[in-house]
């Protein structure tokens, strides 16, 4: 038996000298009792705690995790905003903090707090994750001032816990002469002190589960984002960066997915819209039962040949999937729908379905067209419509969803690049637009904007009138300043209004750079010199116009302003101050090919972009923001 020390309380050893010996005892093993009794509370105690919220009680700040606590901003001083370790923790706020205010996180003043802010752009994760992925890079209640054992003891370090939790753990690399230190596996990078009561380290990587990243996409650290092309996603590739394992798994536990699989015909775009949806392994351990739409159901939504197409909005799509999903007791039967004259079934997204078995078996009034067993016992009928999908649905929808219309296929006024003939079309449609129409007709900028998915900043007519800019000829417009002076208002990109935040930075297709600023509080938003006056102008799914009332880098075309003296004509020599515009092509006007760079006739800058054929369905990528910038004088 081994030996162990008995730790009884002072006042119960007194009291133990003034017993007989015969009680002493019996009183000896009551306080023992006691002592265990109360550590096994103590334990049950914390054991409960740690189960309830998932936070370990013996970290120092599990309280301040628990009661979903963030740094109060509302005084943070903006300092160093042109640095981009600074931006880099701007943008860390920016993007993530809001989604932890939806989720109940308050702001308390004077708390202190430590955040680490990863080396990838926060805008690049799931939703569905996001909150989990800020929560794993910030640590409530602690400054780490030093991490070299100077300032924090290690077992202090590792006594405080991020968001999620978890221990924050400091290493120093073995054999570093650089004095590398790690935070829980990750390089730091360098650390900024924000106030008295806020610290951001930055490290070189991300935290959390490496085997589950937090977006479908393989994140994209942030050197990526500002300094290599991001090309256009197409629904074929397959390379690493673009195609990911569907997050229905094919496996035993997925019956619904292998019969899928195994369906030669008739089920494929409900099999690849339930692969690509966040409806993991629906109910595979409970009785459903699931209603497919054939394939031609899904095509009757489908434009011919231009046009909106409802599916290609993930939201809607997955709301009507789970529409398709019937919780049940017992699966229903095509025998017991026969028998049936009526019933009624509630979908997994909350929809009613009615069931009729005469003279035909229907649900919704739609045939049902086969039935089949699962392997699980589950029920799965065949459709011949796709439920509550109607015109009028595809219509608001459409309304609300107009950037991912398709376009026709326009071989005029330049049959390489769609985004530039669309948008001539439509700006040559609106008498706001005149003057830029004149100048995207006279200035050879087709090989440069080929193809799909750009941005668009486009001067009104008294942006040119009030530089005098009108009065230019169609020849100064053509030369080569006049070309760079256009092209610096398209960005390779898709931008939307979201995207447009305070402080941020894009190259332009003319190799300059627009500054964004944006006033909080209000609808005021400006890019370099031009306030914009109306946003979100969408050219089909080929990218964003944006209307300014003032011209970008109106000074390459300043000095023309004084000289001109000729009459404006179009390009076949004609005046054209109220006339018709010709987009033709004469005859000697030699067609320059997609490769052009910019020592093409001379010039002296380059253009970089991608050739991609444009498809239908493209998925256009947010235009990326820049590190290093010169704003025009």
């Amino acid at each position: 038996m081994s030996r162990k020390m008995l730790q009884v309380p002072v006042a119960t050893l007194v009291l133990l000298t003034l017993l007989p010996i015969a009680d002493v005892a019996a009183a000896a093993a009551a306080a023992a009792d006691a002592t265990a009794a109360t550590a096994a509370s103590t334990a049950a105690s914390t054991a409960a705690s740690t189960a309830s919220t998932g936070i370990d009680a013996s970290l120092k700040n599990a309280k301040l995790i628990e009661a979903k606590l963030l740094p109060d901003l509302a005084i943070l001083q903006r300092v160093n905003q042109e640095d981009e370790k600074w931006q880099q923790v701007y943008r860390f706020i920016d993007d993530g903090f809001p989604v932890l205010e939806l989720y109940g996180y308050k702001p308390k003043a004077d708390l202190p707090y430590t955040l680490i802010v990863p080396k990838i752009d926060v805008r690049s994760i799931e939703k569905p994750r996001l909150k989990e992925f800020m929560l794993e890079h910030v640590v409530p209640g602690k400054i780490f001032d030093s991490y070299n054992g100077n300032g924090n003891s290690k077992e202090e370090e590792e006594s405080f816990g991020n968001g999620n939790g978890h221990k924050i753990v400091f290493r120093k690399l073995e054999k570093s002469h650089n004095n590398v230190w790690l935070l829980n596996g990750q390089q730091i990078l360098h650390k900024l002190r924000i106030n008295e009561n806020l610290m951001a380290i930055a490290i070189d990587g991300y935290l959390g589960d490496r085997k589950s990243p937090y977006s479908k996409r393989n994140i994209q650290e942030t050197n990526n984002r500002y300094n290599d092309p991001q090309p256009l996603e197409q629904p074929n590739i397959t390379n690493a960066h673009a195609k990911v394992e569907p997050v229905i798994k094919e496996s035993k536990a997925s019956p619904l997915m292998s019969f899928l699989a195994n369906m030669k015909t008739g089920t494929k775009v409900f099999q690849h819209f339930l692969s690509k949806s966040n409806l993991t392994r629906i109910m595979d351990d409970n009785a459903y039962t699931v209603l497919i739409p054939s394939d031609n159901a899904f095509q009757r939504w489908h434009p011919i040949d231009w046009g909106f197409y409802p599916f290609s909005v993930p939201e809607f799509t997955e709301s009507v999937l789970r529409n398709h999903f019937l919780p049940m007791q017992r699966p229903l039967r095509l025998a017991d729908v026969r028998n049936m004259d009526e019933v009624v079934v509630t979908t997994m997204g909350g929809e009613d379905v009615v069931f009729h078995g005469q003279p035909t078996p229907t649900v919704n009034n739609v045939s049902i067209m086969s039935d089949y067993n699962l392997s699980n016992g589950n029920q799965v009928f065949i459709i011949s419509e796709v439920l509550f999908v109607t015109e009028a649905v595809v219509s608001k929808l459409h309304q609300m969803h107009k950037d991912k219309e398709t376009p026709p296929l326009l071989a005029f006024p330049w049959f390489g690049a769609q985004f530039l003939s669309h948008s001539f079309l439509a700006l040559e449609r609106d008498p706001r637009f005149t003057q830029i129409t004149r100048y995207l007709n006279s200035a050879e900028i087709a090989p440069h904007i080929s193809g799909a998915n750009y941005t668009f900043f486009v001067p009104e007519d008294r942006a040119f009138e009030k530089l005098g800019f009108d009065k230019l000829s169609d020849e100064v417009m053509a030369s080569q300043r006049g070309v760079k002076m256009l092209l610096n208002h398209f960005v390779k990109g898709r931008l939307y209004n979201r995207d447009l935040r305070d402080n941020e930075v894009f190259e332009t297709i003319g190799g300059g750079h627009i500054k964004i600023t944006r006033n909080p509080g209000s609808n005021y938003t400006s890019v370099n010199n031009a306030q914009i006056t109306e946003s979100e102008v969408f050219v089909y799914n080929l990218g964003t116009m944006y209307y300014l009332d003032d011209i970008l880098y109106s000074h390459m075309l300043r000095d023309f302003v004084s000289k001109s003296t000729k009459t404006r004509s179009n390009r076949h020599g004609s005046d054209s101050g109220g006339g018709s515009r010709s987009t033709s092509r004469p005859s000697d006007v030699e067609i320059v090919p997609n490769e052009f760079e910019g020592e093409h006739n001379g010039g002296d800058y380059a253009i970089h972009g991608d050739d991609e054929d444009f498809e239908d369905e493209i998925i256009t990528p947010k235009a990326l923001p820049v590190q290093i910038y010169e704003l025009p004088k």
